[in-house]
C-alpha cells in the first residue's frame, strides 16, 4: 500500500486535518467533508458549548438581571461567553477549509514552479512527509486534549478567574451548574481548537524553516520583490479567519473589563495596539527564515545585474553619444535601445527594492483588518453607537 506521506500530490499535504480525532471521525463517516456537514458541526459546537450554559443559567435564575447586588453579572449580560462560543468557535471551525487549501497550494507551488530545483526535491519531499507525520501523530491530539482540560481547571480553580465576583458562573467561591459545564465541557473544547491551531501553525513554520535551508533557485528580478517567493507572503492572508477569532477573544475580554470592571477604552488602547502588533509579528515570523537567502539573492543580483547594466550603458553610450554618426539611418525616437534601457532600469529597481522576507502588502492589510474588526464594538463603549452611525451617514452623503 502506498504511504500517503510519500505521495507528492497536493491532496496529500493537509496539515489542518489528520490528527487522531480526525481519523476516528473519518472511520465513522463523521468528517465535515461538505459545506452542509461543516455548518452542522458548527451548530453542534454551539449546542454543546453555549446552549447548556443558557439553560442552566435560566434554571438557576442567573440568566437575566433582577434584584441582585450591582456587581451581579447575569449570563445574557456576559460578552465573553457569547463571543467565545457563538463567534470564536464557529470561526475556528470554518477557517479549516480556507487554511487547508492555502497551505496545500503553497506547498504544491514550491515544488512545481522551480524554486525548489530538481536536485533538492528529495529533501523537499522529506520535509513535507515529516510535517505530515508530525501533524498526524496520535500523541498530538491526546496532549492537546490534556492541556485543554488542564488550562480550564488551572484558570478556574488555581488562578481563580472570576473568583470573588457573584456571576452566573460562580456564587462566591462555589461554581454553579453552569460554571461546572463551562469548566468541564465548554472551555476545554474552546482551548482544544485554539491549541490545535497553534500546533498547525508551528508545524507549518517548521516546514517553511526546512524549505528555507534548501538550495533554492530564486530570481532577483522577479517583480514580487522576493525572488519568486511572494506567494508565501500572500498565503498568510488565509490565516485571517483564525486571527479574527483570536482577536474576538481579546475584544470580549476587553469589553468585560470596560462594562463590568470600571476600565475605559482609553486605558486599554495600548493593550489593543500591543495585541495587534504582536499578532502580526508572530504570523510573519516563519517567513523570516528566508531572510538570509533573500539577502544573498539581492546582493548577488545587484552585483551581477549591475555588471550587465554597466556593459549595456557603455555600449549605449558608444553608439548614441560618443559617435552618433555611426548610425545615420536609425532614428533615436522609438529606438529599441531606448526601450531596452528603460526595461533594464526597471529590472534593476526590482532587485534594489527586494524585501528581506516574503511579504505582501495586500495580505498584510487583510490581516490588519481581521485583527481590528473585532475591536470595533469597543469604540461603542466610548462613543455612542448612534453618533458613530450618524457620522458614517454624513460621510456617505
Amino acid at each position: 500500500m502506498t504511504n500517503p506521506h510519500d505521495d507528492p500530490s497536493p491532496e496529500s499535504f493537509n496539515l489542518v486535518q489528520g490528527g487522531a480525532i480526525d481519523r476516528v471521525l473519518a472511520r465513522r463517516g463523521l468528517t465535515a467533508s461538505t459545506t452542509r456537514r461543516r455548518l452542522l458541526k458548527v451548530l453542534l459546537l454551539m449546542i454543546v458549548t453555549w446552549l447548556p450554559l443558557l439553560l442552566l443559567s435560566f434554571v438557576a435564575g442567573n440568566a437575566l438581571r433582577h434584584r441582585e447586588p450591582d456587581h451581579f453579572l447575569p449570563f445574557l449580560h456576559d460578552p465573553e461567553v457569547h463571543a467565545r462560543f457563538l463567534i470564536v468557535l464557529p470561526l475556528l471551525e470554518l477557517a479549516e477549509l480556507i487554511v487547508a487549501v492555502s497551505l496545500t497550494v503553497q506547498a504544491r507551488h514550491l515544488r512545481e514552479m522551480g524554486v525548489v530545483p530538481e536536485r533538492e526535491l528529495g529533501r523537499f519531499d522529506a520535509a513535507r512527509a515529516d510535517a505530515l507525520a508530525l501533524r498526524g501523530a496520535a500523541w498530538t491530539d491526546v496532549v492537546i486534549l490534556v492541556l485543554s482540560y488542564a488550562l480550564a481547571v488551572i484558570f478556574r480553580f488555581v488562578i481563580g478567574f472570576s473568583e470573588g465576583v457573584a456571576t452566573w458562573e460562580r456564587t462566591g467561591t462555589v461554581l454553579t451548574l453552569a460554571g461546572w459545564w463551562l469548566t468541564l465541557i465548554s472551555l476545554p473544547l474552546l482551548y482544544f481548537f485554539l491549541l490545535r491551531w497553534l500546533w498547525i501553525y508551528l508545524v507549518w513554520s517548521r516546514f517553511l524553516y526546512k524549505v528555507s535551508r534548501l538550495d533554492l533557485e530564486l530570481t532577483p528580478t522577479h517583480p514580487d520583490r522576493t525572488g519568486g517567493l511572494g506567494f508565501l507572503g500572500w498565503g498568510l492572508a488565509s490565516f485571517a479567519t483564525v486571527l479574527m477569532a483570536i482577536s474576538t477573544v481579546f475584544s470580549a475580554a476587553f469589553a468585560q473589563e470596560i462594562l463590568h470592571h470600571g476600565e475605559s477604552l482609553n486605558s486599554l488602547k495600548y493593550h489593543v495596539i500591543a495585541f495587534i502588533a504582536a499578532a502580526l509579528l508572530v504570523l510573519h515570523l516563519p517567513l523570516l527564515a528566508f531572510s538570509g537567502r533573500l539577502s544573498r539573492c539581492r546582493f548577488s543580483g545587484l552585483l551581477e545585474f549591475g555588471a550587465f547594466v554597466w556593459r549595456y550603458d557603455r555600449a549605449f553610450e558608444a553608439k548614441w553619444l560618443a559617435n552618433p554618426a555611426a548610425a545615420p539611418h536609425e532614428s533615436l525616437l522609438g529606438s529599441a535601445d531606448i526601450q531596452s534601457l528603460a526595461d533594464i532600469a526597471t529590472c534593476y529597481d526590482h532587485i534594489d527594492r527586494m524585501w528581506p522576507m516574503p511579504f505582501d502588502t495586500k495580505a498584510f492589510a487583510v490581516l490588519v483588518l481581521a485583527a481590528m474588526v473585532p475591536m470595533i464594538p469597543l469604540v461603542g463603549t466610548a462613543v455612542p453607537l448612534q453618533e458613530i452611525f450618524m457620522k458614517l451617514g454624513e460621510l456617505l452623503i
